[in-house]
Parts: structure tokens; C-alpha cells; sequence
């Protein structure tokens, strides 16, 4: 119940849902509800560049060393590379995300000409300071590369027992199949590190570095067969030459000395110095131990410098099959036949050194000037799709930067200032006017190197940190992650939740959002200061990512109801599903699930209900289901998240048998609990603490469509997108049994309908959260009401109100919607308005409210209706709710009699409303929103109804300018109110911009009669009301929804409102900071008319949802509060406000039902 203050004044018992729109499915009736978000039919998808290394280490595997052949397939073009692993997930996450962003490739770019362009060479593995000694492997081994101690092992080639020890291994490039080679060298020192001053050779005989000499390389003794098991080193046939000679003298003979033929040497292949690759550079190696063996692979292509930028390979576009093609073509397993790389029909060549700063530096100049990037950057390019400043480059990278962005070679001392200078180029791309956010992923690393050396670019390009992968498995989870968290900003739609209690640490702040690109959810929570403010990072928790890590099996309890006989059960496939138990689905839900979405019947059904718990066995593979890689959780767009903890009504000890402050003390400790409806079947419980799903439950209304779901062609539609609502209740629990109990008790009941989901509601037993299981289905799931109870019942938008009628009885009272006489099989034969009262306990119909207004084609509908108690006892004495023509009804349920309850107004024959909406052109005006309602300011013995008045339901409605959209402050004096001409007729005078804000100035007009009967006031073009309105402290708060076409708008716009409740006029003093100074006085009021004036608005660059009310806390006085709302764009809005007389207390959703 509310606090006591409030209780005095009238009792709410009407959900402010607060959802900033309200939008279903398409069906042949008047209104053709939109199966998918409306603010989402324009908006444009974002621009993701991948960033994919091509450089030459991308021969090797995530180990280092040149992958080995598989099936003929060696190096860059074996599965085991970097190269086919990082390219087959970018495939995979191409094929997962086709037809839903825009997508482009870049690369590092290469030399296509002189002595540095790629050509095709030879790939060998080497082992860097190799050992053949086998007491020196230990495979646990974790200490420096240079140890005698080794890691790894690989055969010897042509042997089965020989084997050869390292702790390195990386490519060997040479200009032919050198075959197999042992080399030694008795010079080499394998500690020794690269340092300033040092430069290598480039192969064409011409020092990097004008006048410096090569080096300093060490000349090694190769030899085609060793079969020795030492790591003794054998004398040459001359001394070694110095470290810069160009001629090694007699140390390159071809004589096989008597030690090294004694030592197990044969064969003599030549001997060679050998400069670093971009491997060895990326981890300081300039030596390569005195053992250094080499073994053919096969071919490669090579180059050992880089110009230094990048090279975009396949320009941003629309992810069709056209551009995915292209994706796939460049992204396609290596070959080594035709030497194009820039050539858009062949794929990528690995070869070159890693280029991150100059490559970052090419993205900038595409993602702003696309016409000025160089022929030799893959330019000009075509200008990008508009993405409305949703730019990101998802850069994949397995090694440090190894030669600036002017294409120098990096020595290792200048790592630290090339990173710092990768980062200056990110945050450049960062803040130029695309704003282009650059994600990091270092994959398979070379060995030795720290991944999170790659953060402070990630950091730069604010995305916070760096990704880590080492493998398959690794990388597409990072890559995920990164998709998820792109998509998570496209867009959010559902309201924000409030928990009670007291100043704590764990109190958040919870919102419901979603992705349009993969259709996922999430629901976010976040925690309060001890101020009350929304502490944004960290988040508390996101249960979109915490329930892909519970089990689809184990881990989640999943219920359903047995429509035969209206009990709960597990969501679990029949043992025997030609003849199901009584305990187990339906024979109709077990063909539901065995259709597939083409409508053919087959036998998957058991696949289709495991993927739906949340298994991955068949997406993407398999029957070929969907793949959800974002989250299992669906998407939640309507439903308002809606939270239960301790019991915190006020029901005074007397008012039924048991007190209800024993219930409290039982259940003082109970855990907090998060419930919303998603659009994956499902409404879905998660704990407070940690996100968790706790529960969950799949109407039986929606299983005609679940099947839909797998679908790899899946659009949208709605499931359970209606917001739930709970309260206690004085009933009969159910038993395991299902049976009710001899006696009623206290218990915690939640009631929701679908929405655009389906034509019904359900309830479900929430008292104690540590009993839910699958075992206790029956004992949980209360009851479910839908069209095939009563004929009336629409598509169920309305929230419910949970209440004690004057007949002693606990219902759940609810509108019936909208598209009643959909050809279903159970149409309403009159397409009436009615309301609806269901027992609480049983779900059966106490009473029917019908409404004669309506037809079958063009059905009538009632929307959230408001429950009042007017004297302060508890009990609902009158309900007020509106109807798509227009009409707001008063229904009266005082008597203690229900064959005594009745429409307030006309006679039972023929009932009137309170009052009918007609716009200034007597167009009814749709009323989709529930009225808040409150005793009138100037007459405590009347009640004033406040609403306004609009419809977002269908397509047509984006455009849609007529009726206008207005506001009510409706008095209920106990006579229909007949028309406009007797309410005061307030207007919007025009708008101010204050900072970056623009607010809204609204007249203070004086009654037009003795007695006015209320007031209005008409919104501007296009503009209207479909969020619930909050009656706080003398003001009326509510938001508007402006439509918009505009790809970049985020479906529209909107005002957040805040009027006096008695007058419709502005406030006498502002209730915005508008001046940003944190607290709000006279020097917020505005200049108008030569005077000083209170905002009456404030004007939302997207569409907002209801506003919930926040109180703050001690760094504010008492008459401070937060309004809150959640955005279409994504965000949420906390603005401060002043009240009038200082009320104080949070007030959270639940508490205004009841």
C-alpha cells in the first residue's frame, strides 16, 4: 500500500508502467498492431568496420610456430593458422549478422611493387633455441624463452622416437623449399635482446637504416640430417665471422668436419644468417639460439616491410548477400597461385609487418572523408551509409605495433612510444566529427607478449579495455561481447524500475533494453549512490549475460501451465509425447512445438523446447535454428520491469483473519526479485543480487508461435510483452498438488497480460522465491484468463490492478484490450469494450463490465485502468479507464453487492462515460493510457481524472496527425462532464533554449467560467500521450511522443511535462534546475512576456517513457526528487525536480498499485 499520507488522500491502484511506447502484431481489424518496435522502422543500423591483421606472423598458429599442413593445406591457408581461425569466426559472425548492420573490411596495407612488394616465397617452422636433449622438456614449464628448460616438442622429421625441444617456434622465410635443415651456431647467444642502434637487413643487400650496418646476425651451419640427441656443438671448418660481415670465409665450406659428422650431422646445406621476422621483432628476438632447425612447409607470401597504413579492402555497405559475399571472398582460405593482393576477387595475403597506428590513422580518413582516401589505401571510397553517429572499428590485431604509421621498422625500445602513438591515433578517430569507437582484440599474441599492453589504445578509442583471445573458441566470444555491446547502444524501450527500502548499498536502479540487430535483452541493474543518484558505471549486473551462463537444462526453472487441466507444470519435452502424463504438456502443445515455422509438422518438437530453455546445440548448425550470440534472454521492449522484495503494504492487522504484519515479519528477509516479459516466451524472474534467472514462465497463449523463434529468417513478433504487476493478498495457496489449501493466508501474487503477444493474463504465486522449482509448477502458477474464457478478451495491453473488492473478494481487474475480434477461433461476436474483474485465487470471472461501443470491424478496446479507494479503508470503491473512441468510463463497485456494481453514469441499458475526448475538430481521441486520479484541489468531496490522450499502436500512427493529441484534468463531480466548453483551455506558448536544453513556456489561463469542470491542453501537431501520467505533490507530470520519420531520431522526440494538477497552468515556480546549478529557485524561471515565468516542459531528443518518481536523499533537501526515464535512444534520463510541499519517500511502482 502507499504511505499513509497517500492513503489519506486516495489510494492509486494503477500501475504507472511508464513504457515509453506501446506497440503489437498485425492483424486483419481496425487496428493492424505492429508486430515490431514502431520507433524502430526508420532508424538506421550502425557502421562496423573490421580491422583484420594481415600481416605476415598470420602464418603461424596460436602457438607461434608456421601452422602445419592439414589435407594439403599449410600455413596461412591451414585451419590451424591465425589467418583461417580469426577469418573463419569473422565469417561466422558475418552469416550471424547478415541483413542487420552495415559492415566493411580494412587491412593492413602492402607493397605491390619494387624490392619490398609481396612475392611468394617459402615457408619453413623453426624452433628457436631448440635442444634435442630430452631431459630438458618439461611441458609444464612457464619460465623465460631462453631456458634450458623446454616447453614444447615436435618429431623430428622422418622419425617416430627423435624429438625436438623448444620453448619458440616461428616461421622461416626463404626464397625456395630449403627442405629440412639442422643449423647450430657457435655464436649465438639466445638471451641476447634486441637494442637501440640495431637494425636488420631488408634481403636486398640495403640497410633499413642509411649508413648502419646489418646485425648483428649470427652465420649458422645447416645440414639436412641430424640424428643425434645432444645439445654438444660441434667444431666448424673455419671461425665464425663477425657479426656485420657480409662473407662468411671458411666457416662456410661445405665440409662435413669429423665433429659434426661424429655428432650426428649430414648432409651439408649451407650456412646462412638469419634477420627477424615481425614475430621475432614483436618479442625481441635477434637471436636464435645455437641450435636453430628448420623444416619445409609449404608456400607463402612474404614481405618483410610495410608502408605503414591500411588498406580497405571491402568499403562499408548494408550486410546483404551482395556485401557478405564480398566479405566471405576476401575472408577466404589463402592461396598461392595468383599474387593480387588488393585484388577484391582473391582473399587476403598475409605478409608485412603489423601497421596499427598508420591503419587507424586510414580509418579516420575514410569513416570522415571517404573521397580523399588514397588509391593506395583502397580510395576514394563512396560516402557511408548514415549510420546517425553509430561508427565502430573492430580491430583485430596479433601483435604489437612493428613499424609506424610512415612504415619505419619499431625497435623493441620504442614499443611504449608506438603504443602511446596507436592510441593518439584512436582517440583522434575517437573525437573527429564520425566519433568512430575502436574495440581491441589481440589474438594469439606472440609468445611473451602482454595482451594488455594493447589497452591503452582500446582506452583511447573508448571502449575501456582491450579483448584477449588465444583461440577459436576465445575470439568468438570476445567478438561477441563486441557485437553485444555495439548493439546494446541501438536502442531501449521499456521503462525503469525503482526497488523500496532504506539507504543501501543495495539498492539499484533496474532498466529493461534491447537489440534490434539480434533481437536480444537485456535488463540492466544499476546501483544508487547514497545520494540516490545512478551510479552508470560499473553496472551492477546485466541478466542478459547472466543467464548464458546458467545451463539450459540444470540451471533455470522453466514453467508452463497444462491448459487441460490449469495447472502448472515444468516446461519439459513428454517421456512418451505421443500420450503425455498429467503432469507434462498437452497433446496440442506438443504439436505446436513439433511445427515448424513453414507450418510443416515433424519431429523436432524436443530440439525446438530445448532451444527455447536457452540450448545452443542447434543454432547455426544442426536443424539450423537461430543463433542467438549476443544472449539467450529475449528482447524486452514493452514490458516494464517490475520489482518484488519484502512485503511492505500497510494492511492494518484486522483486515482479513491472519495480520499481516506477521507475514512481513515471516517474510522481512525474503530476496528481492526483478520480474519482466520478454519476447523470447517467456516472463522471466532474476534475482536482485546477482541477475540471475530465478524463474521463469511461458504462457500458454503463446505457444501458436513459439516455433517462430528457430527460425533463421526470424523478423520479430511480440510474446510477453506486458508489464506485470504484484501485490499481496489475503487467498488460498495452491499445494504442490495444485489444489487449493483448506484456509487463505497472505501471499505475494504477480498478474501480467501479453500485450501484442497474445489475448490473455496469467498469475503466479511469488510469495517465496527459495521454493520455486520445476517440482513446485503447480503451486506457483496460479491461473491464466484469455479469449477462450470469455470471447471479449483483445489483445491483453492493459496492466492490472491486484485489489480487495467491498464483497470481501481479492481480484485482478484489467481492460481487455484491443483486436478483440481477431479470426482466432474464440471472436468477439460484438467487438465491445469491457472490463474485466477475475478472482484472485482461481482466475475465474467475478464480473464483466461490458461497453456497447464498438463493432466487429471496428472493435473498441479499454486500456490500463486506474483502482481508487476514496475513503482510506483499502478496498477499491471506483475504477476510471478509457477506450480507443475516446471515452473515459467511471465504474462504480462500492455496494458490498457485485450484482450491485455498475457504470457510473446513464443506465444499465445504456451507460455513459465520465466524459468523451474530441479534439478541436470533434475527432475522438484514442485514450491508451491509464489515468492517474486524485481528489480536486478545490473540492476534496470531488475526484479529479487526469490522461491524456493518443495512440502508437499501428503503423499508420508514425505519421498520423489526426485526431490532435491533448491532455485532460478531468473533474468528477458527480455529473458527465459533456463537452470542452467548460474546462480551461491551456496551450504551449512556445519554447526557450537554455544551455543545451530547450524547455517549453505554457499558459497560466483563468477559469472561462464560475465552475469550470476541469481543464485540457492540446499538444502540438503529431504529439500525444500513450505513457502514463503521475499526480505528485499538486502537479501532474507526464511525457509526450513525437513521431518521427527521421532515420537518425530514434523513432521521434518527446516533452517531459510537469503542470498544477487543479489548473492545467504552469507552476508559479520552476520545477527544473534549467541553469545546471543543482538546486532549483527563482533564478530557474524563465523570461516571457516581459515577466518571469516557471517551464511547464522540457523538451527529450527521443522518445521517453513514463516517469518514475525518485526521492533523493541526504544531499538534498526533502522537496528534491528525481524524475526517470528510459529513452529510445538508448539511455536513461534522471532530472532533477522540486516539489511543492517537501513529500518525501521513494515511491516505487508496486506501492502505487495497491
Amino acid at each position: 500500500m502507499p504511505q499513509a499520507k497517500l492513503l489519506s488522500r486516495c489510494l492509486q491502484l494503477a500501475l504507472y508502467a511508464g513504457c515509453s511506447v506501446v506497440v503489437p502484431a498485425a492483424h486483419a481489424a481496425s487496428i493492424a498492431l505492429s508486430q515490431a518496435p514502431l520507433f524502430l522502422t526508420t532508424s538506421a543500423i550502425p557502421n562496423i568496420l573490421i580491422t583484420l591483421t594481415n600481416a605476415q606472423n598470420m602464418d603461424e598458429d596460436p602457438t607461434g610456430s608456421a601452422a602445419a599442413c592439414v589435407s594439403g593445406l599449410c600455413g596461412s591457408a591451414s585451419p590451424l593458422s591465425k589467418s583461417e581461425i580469426a577469418r573463419g569466426v569473422a565469417k561466422t559472425l558475418i552469416s550471424n549478422y547478415t541483413t542487420k548492420l552495415n559492415m566493411g573490411l580494412m587491412a593492413f596495407q602492402q607493397y605491390t611493387s619494387g624490392g619490398n612488394a609481396v612475392s611468394l616465397f617459402a615457408l619453413h617452422n623453426s624452433p628457436y633455441d631448440a635442444s634435442y636433449d630430452p631431459t630438458n622438456y618439461n611441458s609444464g614449464f612457464t619460465g623465460s624463452r631462453d631456458s634450458l628448460t623446454k616447453k614444447f616438442r615436435i618429431l623430428k622429421p622422418g622419425s617416430s622416437t627423435q624429438y625436438i625441444y623448444y620453448n619458440v617456434a616461428a616461421p622461416f622465410y626463404a626464397g625456395s623449399n630449403l627442405g629440412t635443415g639442422y643449423c647450430y651456431s657457435t655464436t649465438a647467444d639466445a638471451s641476447h635482446n634486441f637494442t637501440n642502434g640495431e637494425y636488420y637487413f631488408d634481403g636486398s643487400n640495403v640497410d633499413w637504416n642509411a649508413g648502419s650496418q646489418d646485425g648483428p646476425w649470427d652465420y649458422y651451419r645447416c645440414f639436412s640430417n641430424y640424428t643425434g640427441t645432444t645439445d654438444t656443438l660441434p667444431t666448424p671448418p673455419g671461425p665464425a665471422p663477425a657479426p656485420h660481415s657480409i662473407s662468411c670465409g671458411s666457416y662456410c665450406n661445405n665440409t662435413v668436419t669429423a665433429t659434426e659428422s661424429s655428432a650426428g650431422y649430414s648432409g651439408f646445406n649451407g650456412a646462412y644468417y638469419v634477420y627477424p621476422t615481425d614475430s621475432d621483432l614483436a618479442q625481441g628476438i635477434s637471436d636464435f639460439g645455437r641450435f636453430n632447425p628448420y623444416f619445409y612447409v609449404g608456400p607463402t607470401w612474404f614481405s618483410n616491410a610495410s608502408p605503414g597504413g591500411g588498406y580497405l579492402h571491402v568499403p562499408i555497405s548494408f550486410l546483404d548477400a551482395t556485401q557478405a559475399g564480398k566479405m566471405n571472398t576476401k575472408l577466404g582460405t589463402s592461396q598461392f597461385v595468383s599474387n593480387k593482393p588488393t585484388d577484391p576477387a582473391y582473399p587476403l595475403q598475409n605478409a608485412g609487418l603489423t601497421a596499427i597506428e598508420g591503419t587507424l590513422v586510414t580509418t579516420q580518413t575514410y569513416f570522415n572523408t571517404p573521397a580523399s582516401l588514397a588509391s593506395q589505401n583502397g580510395g576514394p571510397a563512396s560516402a557511408l551509409p548514415n549510420s546517425c553517429g553509430k561508427n565502430f572499428n573492430v580491430f583485430i590485431t596479433n601483435g604489437l605495433p612493428s613499424v609506424d604509421k610512415n612504415g619505419n621498422p619499431i625497435q623493441p625500445s620504442g614499443v611504449s612510444a608506438a603504443l602511446t602513438n596507436a592510441a593518439t591515433a584512436a582517440g583522434n578517430l575517437l573525437s573527429s566529427p564520425a566519433k568512430v569507437e575502436t574495440y581491441i582484440v589481440g589474438f594469439a599474441m606472440p609468445y611473451g607478449t602482454n595482451p594488455s599492453q594493447l589497452n591503452t589504445i582500446a582506452s583511447a578509442g573508448g571502449t575501456g579495455t582491450a579483448y584477449s583471445a588465444t583461440d577459436s573458441s576465445s575470439l568468438t566470444t570476445a567478438l561477441n561481447t563486441i557485437f553485444s555491446d555495439i548493439l546494446s547502444k541501438t536502442g531501449a524501450a521499456s521503462s525503469v524500475s525503482l526497488n523500496s527500502g532504506s539507504a543501501s548499498s543495495s539498492q539499484k536502479v533496474f532498466q529493461a533494453k534491447f537489440s534490434s540487430a539480434d533481437w536480444s535483452g537485456q535488463l540492466i541493474a544499476y546501483n544508487l549512490d547514497s545520494a540516490g543518484n545512478i551510479i552508470q558505471t560499473p553496472i551492477a549486473w546485466d541478466a542478459g549475460q547472466a543467464i548464458n551462463g546458467q545451463n539450459y537444462d540444470t540451471g533455470r526453472k522453466i514453467l508452463t501451465i497444462k491448459p487441460s487441466t490449469g495447472l502448472g507444470i515444468a516446461f519439459r519435452w513428454p517421456v512418451v509425447p505421443s500420450s503425455p502424463s498429467a503432469t507434462e504438456l498437452d497433446p496440442a502443445q506438443v504439436l505446436a512445438l513439433n511445427t515448424s515455422p513453414s507450418n510443416v509438422v515433424d519431429t523436432n518438437g524436443a530440439a525446438r523446447l530445448d532451444y527455447i530453455r536457452g540450448s545452443a546445440a542447434n543454432e547455426g548448425t544442426g536443424l539450423n535454428f537461430r543463433p542467438r550470440n549476443t544472449s539467450k534472454l529475449g528482447d524486452i521492449v514493452h514490458s516494464a520491469p517490475y520489482y518484488v522484495g519484502a512485503p511492505v503494504f500497510n494492511y492494518p492487522d484486522d483486515f482479513e483473519t491472519s495480520m499481516y504484519s506477521a507475514f512481513r515479519t515471516a517474510y522481512a528477509t525474503r530476496p528481492g526479485m526483478i520480474y519482466a516479459g520478454a519476447n523470447d516466451g517467456m516472463l522471466h524472474g532474476f534475482d536482485e543480487a546477482t541477475g540471475q534467472e530465478k524463474l521463469a514462465y511461458i504462457p500458454a497463449s503463446v505457444y501458436a508461435n513459439l516455433t517462430q523463434l528457430t527460425a533463421t529468417s526470424y523478423g520479430h513478433r511480440y510474446f510477453v510483452d506486458g508489464s506485470p504487476s504484484a501485490g499481496d493478498a489475503f487467498i488460498k495457496k495452491r499445494t504442490t498438488s495444485g489444489a487449493l489449501a483448506a484456509s487463505p493466508e497472505w501471499r505475494s501474487v504477480l498478474v501480467s497480460g501479453l500485450a501484442a503477444g497474445g489475448q490473455g493474463f496469467f498469475a503466479l504465486d511469488v510469495t517465496d522465491p527459495a521454493n520455486f522449482s520445476e517440482a513446485n509448477a503447480a503451486s506457483i502458477v496460479r491461473w491464466e484468463f484469455n479469449d477462450l474464457n470469455d470471447s471479449d478478451m483483445g489483445y491483453s495491453f492493459s496492466q492490472p490492478a491486484i485489489v480487495k473488492l467491498n464483497n470481501g473478494e481479492w481480484v485482478a481487474i484489467f481492460g481487455n484490450g484491443y483486436n478483440n475480434t481477431d479470426a482466432d477461433g474464440h471472436a468477439s461476436t460484438t467487438g465491445y469494450a469491457a472490463l474485466y474483474i477475475v478472482d484472485l485465487e482461481t482466475g475465474s470471472l467475478v464480473k464483466k463490465f461490458t461497453l456497447p461501443v464498438g463493432s466487429t470491424t471496428t472493435p473498441n478496446g479499454l486500456a490500463t485502468p486506474a483502482v481508487i479507494d476514496v475513503n482510506g479503508d483499502r478496498v477499491a470503491d471506483y475504477v476510471y479507464a478509457g477506450d480507443l473512441r475516446g471515452n473515459m468510463w467511471k465504474f462504480d463497485l462500492t455496494s458490498t453487492n457485485p450484482s450491485s456494481w455498475k457504470i457510473a453514469y446513464g443506465s444499465v441499458g445504456s451507460p455513459k462515460p465520465l466524459f468523451t475526448a474530441l479534439d478541436a475538430s470533434n475527432n475522438p481521441q484514442p485514450i491508451t493510457d491509464a489515468p492517474d486520479v486524485g481528489f480536486d484541489p478545490s473540492n476534496t468531496n470531488n475526484l479529479m481524472v487526469y490522461f491524456g490522450t493518443g495512440k502508437y499502436l499501428e503503423v499508420s500512427d508514425i505519421t498520423s496527425t489526426t485526431p490532435g493529441g491533448s491532455f485532460y484534468g478531468i473533474r468528477d463531480a458527480g455529473a458527465i462532464v459533456a463537452s470542452r466548453s467548460t474546462l480551461i483551455q491551456q496551450s504551449i506558448l512556445g519554447t526557450q533554449i537554455v544551455g543545451t536544453n530547450t524547455y517549453r513556456i505554457t499558459s497560466q489561463n483563468p477559469a472561462n467560467v464560475s465552475t469550470p469542470d476541469g481543464w485540457y491542453m492540446d499538444l502540438t501537431s503529431g504529439e500525444r500521450v500513450v505513457t502514463d501520467p503521475v499526480l505528485y505533490d499538486k502537479r501532474i507530470i507526464f511525457t509526450t511522443l513525437i513521431p518521427s520519420t527521421g532515420a537518425c531520431s530514434a523513432g521521434g522526440t518527446g516533452a517531459l511535462m510537469e503542470l498544477d494538477a487543479a489548473t492545467g497552468g504552469r507552476l508559479a515556480g520552476s520545477p527544473f534546475d534549467t541553469n545546471g546549478n543543482g538546486s532549483i529557485d527563482s533564478s530557474d524561471n524563465l523570461t516571457y512576456g516581459g515577466g518571469s515565468v516557471a517551464a511547464g516542459g522540457l523538451m527529450i531528443d527521443s522518445i521517453p517513457s513514463g516517469v518514475s518518481i525518485q526521492s533523493l536523499k541526504s544531499n538534498k533537501p526533502k522537496k528534491y526528487m528525481n524524475k526517470l526515464m528510459n529513452q529510445s535512444n538508448g539511455s536513461m534520463s534522471q532530472v532533477l525536480n522540486l516539489g511543492a510541499s517537501g513529500a518525501n519517500g521513494r515511491v516505487s511502482w508496486h506501492e502505487l498499485i495497491q
